[in-house]
């Protein structure tokens, strides 16, 4: 289990935390439980990964150096998860499509789609939106349009992110490297990509806030569970400082002064964690 894997596993959470939902006993041993089947679904993704790109990670200046399974042990591990997931589905109610979804996902990605321009990173953007949807459908919440607008284009940043710090990184010259099928000459592409990303992320927000201040006009963005009580002034505070931590990160992938995983780096920065306490501030004010 990496602790980054384990993090992006949270995400399942996500749609109850974000809902204005009561926090029901059944829903919480539900998510855990889904929480440890897809932390162990994705554990034995990553190993089949890592097993696969062994030669290209040699080369990869930012993957560390670890243990890589051997070709027996990762063919057991994947049929028994291909068993684990066919129990689940006759016996339990954890089950459902996602799951699969995931699955089919993360092996066209691994073994075909990684070589393609841009349609890895939207491969890679979809594997987030997997778990929240998991997540959502395990305790039959519905989820917002603006909500999928939101963390669609989120995570369309993130995992643009991703390939650019391994372009600098790297100093991929050439789109014939070992690595992936990108070099410094689609920087400037990638950071369009971003841009253009970041406007509908930020577009959507500023939608959804007039929303609610003006439920009157419209309300085809959001679902019930998901029209906050607070003051629009409360509300558009934590949006302008999440547009702040945001900016700020844009600004250091485009300077190329990240010299790690994306994922790593926002689990050490500590400006990130100023935004969590604000998140949390925010769900405390919410239920008071």
């Amino acid at each position: 289990f990496r602790i980054e894997n384990i993090f992006k596993n949270l995400l399942i959470f996500l749609p109850l935390l974000l809902s204005e939902r009561l926090v029901a006993s059944q829903d919480v041993i539900m998510l855990v439980a889904g929480f440890f089947i897809f932390s162990t679904m994705t554990s034995i993704c990553y190993a089949t990964n890592d097993f696969t790109d062994q030669k290209r990670d040699l080369v990869n200046k930012l993957k560390s150096k670890k243990k890589i399974l051997k070709k027996n042990t990762i063919i057991f591990l994947n049929i028994f998860l291909i068993l684990f997931l066919i129990l689940l589905n006759q016996f339990t109610s954890l089950f459902n499509f996602y799951l699969f979804i995931y699955l089919i996902c993360f092996n066209l990605y691994n073994f075909q789609i990684k070589k393609f321009f841009l349609i890895d990173i939207i491969f890679l953007t979809s594997f987030y939106i997997i778990r929240m949807l998991y997540g959502s459908e395990l305790i039959d919440l519905d989820i917002s349009y603006w909500f999928l607008l939101f963390f669609i284009s989120f995570f369309l940043i993130f995992s643009t992110f991703k390939r650019m710090i391994q372009i600098s990184v790297n100093r991929l010259k050439t789109k014939k490297n070992k690595i992936i099928n990108y070099s410094l000459s689609d920087y400037s592409w990638l950071k369009k990509l971003v841009i253009f990303s970041s406007i509908i992320n930020f577009f959507t927000a500023s939608l959804y806030l007039y929303e609610l201040s003006s439920p009157s006009t419209f309300n085809f963005l959001s679902a019930p569970e998901t029209r906050y009580e607070q003051s629009i002034m409360f509300l558009l505070i934590f949006f302008l400082s999440y547009v702040a931590i945001l900016s700020r990160i844009i600004n250091l992938v485009f300077k190329q002064k990240i010299k790690q995983d994306i994922y790593i780096f926002a689990l050490n920065d500590k400006f990130n964690y100023a935004f969590i306490i604000a998140y949390l501030l925010f769900v405390y004010f919410r239920i008071n």
